[in-house]
């Protein structure tokens, strides 16, 4: 797979999805702030509101229960006329600041409330002048049971309208109800974005980094990456052989048949040395027509096991390609350098194998050789026999 055409449209890709979730995110903060603060207010309003309605009632129900107390005391003649005038007054007072006092807000919130209690102070007031007739008319049964009556009627009416299953408080309930599961929405909508954001990030990330260690002509690993490896590779001072492979007669080919034609002979090269590639075999691209292999390998008493890999890479390497309907055919120069056997660090691997890639060439290409110190064991032509 070529970066160098997916290229474009992973990037299109990733710069329209940024700027959907860098207009989104914003958008999805603000709206949970904006959420929470509705609730938090809401929460506080229905807690305020139902306190305060609360404290009210109840004041307003203490006051009209002794009022009647009063009236009824006044009746048994344990009580005086004008207690009872007074308790009167209170209650009043208390009607008075409920239906007029425009502090009283929260207690406007519960429909049909204030105009209830004002229709039960419009009916005080206007037994108010046959409380003042009392001492005269001793009609105090009659107005007690009138009172009674309306006093019932108004508990009845604040029980229903105060108690927290009322509509009032039920619509609040479920406005706030409503809010927590757009809030968890919200919330929900805000994970996955990130979530969706973390794993756009991450695929930039391994994108950049493909395109940082592979190489974008052929495909395969390039120079840094194999830079990279082998440090690695010698500091936990692991075995390898490395295989440094020049084609013969690519210059030739991209001269004649042009730079593109020569583009698709290396990618046809990559692809046949990807072929190779195990759990312990890696290949590279290292610049122009050079390419690297590295071959992990178990040292023993006696030494490293002898490969099979040489004989394999020149094979491979000397088949002929179409391209556009022509035969094209190249060998290959391979020098391998082992380490630690006899390259003690990365300069020195690169070196020997160098050394004895060039020595290939100098005894006609088209072969592989092992570096050794004062002496090159070549395989040419014949690559899976070994001269000393």
């Amino acid at each position: 797979m070529e970066l160098k055409s997916h290229s474009p449209f992973i990037k299109w890709t990733v710069r329209l999805l940024k700027k959907a979730l860098y207009i989104i995110t914003p958008i999805l903060v603000v709206s949970i702030l904006v959420t929470v603060s509705y609730l938090k207010q809401t929460s506080e309003v229905i807690s305020k509101s139902q306190n305060e309605a609360i404290w009210f009632v109840l004041q307003l129900t203490k006051e009209y229960s002794e009022f009647i107390y009063q009236l009824q005391s006044y009746q048994l003649g344990t009580s005086d006329y004008n207690d009872m005038l007074i308790q009167y007054e209170i209650l009043w007072s208390r009607f008075n600041t409920i239906v007029n006092n425009s502090l009283v807000e929260h207690l406007h919130q519960f429909e049909g409330s204030i105009t209830e209690i004002d229709h039960h102070f419009t009916y005080i007031k206007a037994m108010e002048e046959q409380l003042l007739q009392l001492p005269r008319t001793k009609n105090e049964s009659s107005l007690l049971l009138l009172f009674k009556n309306d006093y019932d009627d108004l508990q009845i009416y604040l029980n229903h309208k105060f108690r927290l299953s009322s509509d009032d408080l039920g619509n609040k309930i479920n406005a706030v109800s409503t809010l927590e599961i757009i809030f968890r929405y919200l919330l929900i909508s805000t994970i996955l974005t990130g979530m969706i954001i973390a794993y756009l990030l991450l695929r930039e990330s391994r994108y950049h980094h493909r395109l940082a260690m592979f190489d974008s002509l052929t495909g395969i690993r390039n120079r840094l990456w194999l830079n990279k490896k082998l440090d690695k590779l010698a500091k936990n001072n692991q075995a390898f052989n490395f295989y440094l492979i020049d084609l013969d007669g690519f210059k030739k080919i991209n001269d004649t048949q042009g730079h593109h034609t020569g583009d698709i002979f290396l990618r046809h090269v990559a692809s046949r040395l990807r072929q190779l590639e195990q759990p312990h075999c890696f290949s590279a691209r290292m610049g122009g027509d050079e390419f690297a292999v590295i071959e992990l390998i178990q040292l023993n008493t006696s030494g490293a096991t002898p490969s099979l890999l040489p004989g394999k890479l020149v094979s491979l390497l000397n088949s002929s390609t179409m391209i556009s309907g022509k035969s094209l055919t190249i060998s290959a120069s391979i020098g391998i350098s082992q380490f630690p056997t006899f390259a003690k660090s990365i300069p020195e691997v690169l070196k020997q194998a160098d050394f004895a890639m060039y020595e290939v060439k100098q005894q006609g290409k088209n072969g592989a050789a092992y570096f050794k110190p004062y002496s090159v064991s070549t395989m040419k032509n014949n690559p899976l026999s070994s001269v000393s």
